[in-house]
């Protein structure tokens, strides 16, 4: 076992490495949006959320845990809604359960400008101008699928995308692989390699992009909470990059570099979930209320950097 173990993370070490060498830098950020307003609201915390509604994008192993059929669709806004991103999320089937998470990120109207005499510096007289205006999407599907070889919950993610950015088109392709561990009752494990062998983003004029393998690890604890004396869940979690993201990062290490998330969550009643997270010095929370088999959900993400918070509305169904 401890062979296994040690040829497992030579071969995981020698994919980072070789892949850096022709990888582009942020190429994969359509990939890192999240989904699903509770994990948002812990922080993007969720690679050990069995009862998450997009387990194709945090982790495909978890359907193996996977009870019943359920949906969610969201709505957010970012950036004073400059920026909009939608999700749907769905995991269904009978004995093996399978799940399909669709994103889409939107930014409409965007000016693009020229000099009403571009052989000249700009002045008073000679202004840049607005010719048109432009929209900016991406498209990305996710499909979960998991399996149980021998003692290992195996989850696998192929993810399809599609870029439309100004006039141009591109289109990507990759896959995650995850896993997860009960250690006991209360204490679960998870790790998850992103874009493994890489995530390849080809575009309509011919230029390659090469999106970088990730590494994410986080483990969740059950307790009760202590005076309400109700059942909580805590995360925490990290993901390793591996593309000298420097100040982008919580800590970086020069080609490597570590982001860090906290969530709680509390069910403070039978119908009410309550969550406070941290995500990458901003903290966020978030609740929802049940009615019968139905949830709204509502996210909030504090901002530090004058944009704006970040919500995130959704309504979620138990079948």
């Amino acid at each position: 076992m401890l062979k296994f173990y040690k040829n497992s993370l030579f071969f995981v070490i020698l994919i980072f490495l070789c892949s850096n060498l022709f990888a582009t830098k942020y190429a994969g950020e359509i990939f890192r949006m999240g989904a699903g307003v509770k994990n948002f609201a812990l922080g993007n915390c969720g690679l050990t959320d069995e009862n998450s509604y997009a387990p194709a994008y945090w982790n495909s192993a978890l359907l193996i845990k996977a009870t019943n059929n359920k949906f969610e669709i969201m709505h957010a806004e970012e950036y004073m809604g400059l920026l909009t991103y939608d999700t749907a999320s769905a995991i269904w089937g009978n004995e093996n359960k399978f799940s399909l998470v669709i994103t889409r990120i939107g930014i409409a109207d965007i000016p693009l400008t020229k000099l009403t005499d571009p052989t000249i510096e700009p002045d008073s007289l000679n202004r840049p101008y607005e010719y048109k205006s432009v929209n900016n999407s991406d498209l990305v599907v996710y499909f979960g699928f998991a399996r149980k070889i021998g003692n290992y919950n195996i989850g696998f993610t192929p993810k399809i995308a599609y870029r439309h950015l100004a006039e141009e088109n591109g289109f990507g392709f990759g896959a995650d692989i995850s896993t997860f561990f009960e250690l006991s009752e209360k204490w679960m494990i998870a790790a998850k390699i992103r874009d493994f062998f890489t995530t390849q983003i080809l575009w309509g004029n011919g230029t390659h992009e090469i999106v970088n393998p990730g590494f994410d690890l986080e483990t969740k604890y059950k307790f009760i909470f202590p005076v309400i004396k109700r059942s909580s869940n805590f995360y925490t979690g990290f993901e390793i990059f591996t593309e000298n993201r420097g100040d982008a990062s919580n800590i970086s290490l020069s080609f490597f570099s570590l982001d860090y998330h906290l969530g709680l969550e509390m069910n403070i009643h039978e119908k009410a979930d309550l969550y406070i997270g941290y995500d990458i010095n901003h903290f966020t929370s978030g609740i929802s209320i049940g009615y019968r088999n139905w949830k709204i959900n509502y996210s909030l993400e504090l901002d530090t950097n004058d944009l704006d918070n970040s919500h995130r509305v959704s309504i979620s169904l138990d079948l």
